[in-house]
């Protein structure tokens, strides 16, 4: 891709992406096009049910709920703490629904929610499978009929339970690469954004990127919107600070541990963890993945990405 002096600041022409960026943007609509694939396949009844985990702010949920709605299905979606018997309730009130369940770990943590789910999805697509809930005082049963995808950060767990789960459902994985994100922000930038050109659009995009590759944490396409946003309240005249402190605000939670102490410091206590959680956890990944995501606030890929440098030597 081109680049120009402005101001004295290096900018991208955003008429010339490389041959990179367009091979990672292809890439990364592949992975897309497998979800819509996947969320088809459960609206359209040829499959129960769908997995699919992978880092986030990724576009898992968006091109999940973007396909249904294109669709035309009946379904329905939640992404707020959910009890088992709140599951029982949600898919009684939507039987013939594709229920999509975002950010589930908490929810499949729990022995009743999985075993309501492999009931409701213990069977043929489309066809009525019946699911029932037993109580010390009474027994309940209703016929789902539907499909469930299920969206997650993390994967299943590894235990009879999940496995009959996982074995009722489609499992998907979406692990898109950074270069794979940064492309992507870069076509959308294109386009521009409300009152923004497509210049600013980029120019935003660009010092986004710079920013997280600067505290090594992974891309997240939420950033984006979000500088946008900041972007356009500076342009407007409405803030106090510079639209690039406003972004780098809206990051200090994830940069300043490293900011404070560099980043090999940053690095090497993360192999520490990486050492702990791999003792500890030696055969759970479910568990270890966990912890690693509440430890450190960063995704899977970061602990095995450390666990590879603790093997080869790298400290």
């Amino acid at each position: 891709m081109s680049t120009m002096t402005v101001n004295g600041a290096i900018k991208r022409s955003i008429s010339a992406p490389t041959s990179q960026d367009h091979a990672h943007l292809g890439a990364f609509s592949r992975m897309l096009d497998l979800i819509r694939d996947r969320t088809r396949s459960v609206a359209d009844r040829f499959q129960v049910g769908v997995y699919l985990v992978g880092r986030p702010g990724s576009s898992k949920t968006y091109t999940v709920l973007e396909t249904l709605e294109t669709l035309k299905k009946p379904w329905t979606f939640r992404n707020s703490r959910m009890s088992a018997m709140g599951l029982w309730c949600l898919l009684q009130e939507h039987p013939e629904h594709t229920v999509v369940l975002d950010d589930v770990p908490s929810l499949f943590d729990q022995k009743g929610a999985l075993q309501i789910v492999m009931a409701a999805l213990g069977g043929s697509p489309g066809k009525p499978r019946t699911v029932t809930y037993v109580t010390m005082d009474r027994r309940e049963e209703f016929q789902f009929s539907g499909g469930i995808i299920a969206i997650s950060n993390v994967p299943l767990s590894r235990d009879p339970l999940a496995d009959a789960v996982a074995s009722r459902m489609v499992l998907l994985e979406h692990e898109p690469s950074d270069e794979m994100l940064s492309s992507f922000m870069r076509d959308q930038a294109a386009h521009g954004y409300e009152d923004m050109t497509p210049a600013e659009s980029l120019e935003v995009v660009e010092f986004v990127i710079a920013e997280t590759r600067a505290c090594d944490y992974r891309l997240d396409l939420r950033y984006m919107k979000k500088a946008w946003q900041d972007y356009r309240m500076h342009k407007q005249g409405l803030a106090l600070c510079h639209w690039k402190d406003l972004v780098r605000s809206s990051l200090k939670r994830i940069v300043m541990p490293e900011q404070a102490a560099g980043r090999s410091d940053l690095k090497a206590r993360e192999q520490e963890v990486a050492r702990d959680l791999f003792q500890k956890y030696p055969d759970d990944k479910r568990l270890r993945d966990k912890e690693w995501l509440r430890l450190t606030g960063k995704t899977p890929h970061s602990l095995y990405r450390r666990k590879r440098e603790l093997d080869s030597g790298q400290h």
